[in-house]
């Protein structure tokens, strides 16, 4: 019985010896503590971020995905073509982002086609000016000699309505005319805030079918 736990604790002693020495093997704390040593070295590595640093990241990331909301003023409608773009940007549901004012221009050059003489004449005439593509103009219906004239249009400068004439003529209406004639015109403007992307390529999609309207970008109002 002696002679037998005599060999069990030489076996034993003989399995540590062959551990140590790596013949079976390293023992699982050597795999670790390379790890854990490498871990303390880096500790020294690691910086915390301040909650500032932190908000402004945030902020940064934020900003990022956020689109870009556009400003836009546009200038010059008439009342009637007011009425137009008011339908068609009905569903963009714009309601306080939009502001829209109304002002008298007064214009002292007038471009023209003289008297026809009755409402018939001048209703044929409008008829064939349409079908030269020029729509903004109008029968002159007031009693005055210029009564059953056709408006072509009215200017604040000499230069505008000479060029305006030259293109009437140059597409067949050589009969058109430049008078001095004060007339004051209601113009409405707009003003549109923070449009999105898609927004905004709706509103330059709408203005392009308005010739005689102007558009620029403009800076978001602060509060």
């Amino acid at each position: 019985m002696l002679r037998f736990f005599l060999w069990i604790f030489l076996i034993i002693n003989a399995l540590l010896l062959a551990l140590n020495f790596g013949f079976l093997g390293k023992w699982p704390t050597e795999e670790r503590e390379p790890s854990r040593l490498k871990l303390q070295k880096n500790a020294d590595q690691i910086k915390l971020m301040s909650p500032n640093a932190a908000q402004d990241l945030i902020d940064a990331q934020t900003k990022r995905t956020e689109p870009v909301m556009a400003c836009v003023e546009l200038n010059g409608f008439s009342t009637a073509d007011s009425k137009s773009f008011d339908e068609k940007i009905k569903a963009l549901s714009l309601a306080a982002r939009l502001t829209r004012t109304e002002m008298a221009e007064v214009a002292t050059n007038m471009v023209y086609i003289p008297s026809l003489g009755s409402k018939d004449a001048a209703d044929k005439k409008a008829a064939q000016i349409r079908k030269l593509g020029f729509t903004e103009f109008y029968i002159v219906q007031d009693q005055t000699p210029m009564r059953w004239a056709i408006s072509m249009g009215v200017f604040k400068t000499p230069e505008a309505a000479k060029a305006h004439l030259a293109n009437l003529q140059k597409k067949g209406l050589k009969e058109a005319k430049l008078a001095p004639r004060t007339v004051s015109a209601a113009k409405v403007n707009y003003r549109l805030q923070d449009l999105n992307p898609e927004e905004k390529q709706t509103v330059d999609q709408i203005k392009a079918s308005f010739a005689s309207a102007q558009s620029h970008e403009c800076k978001a109002k602060t509060e």
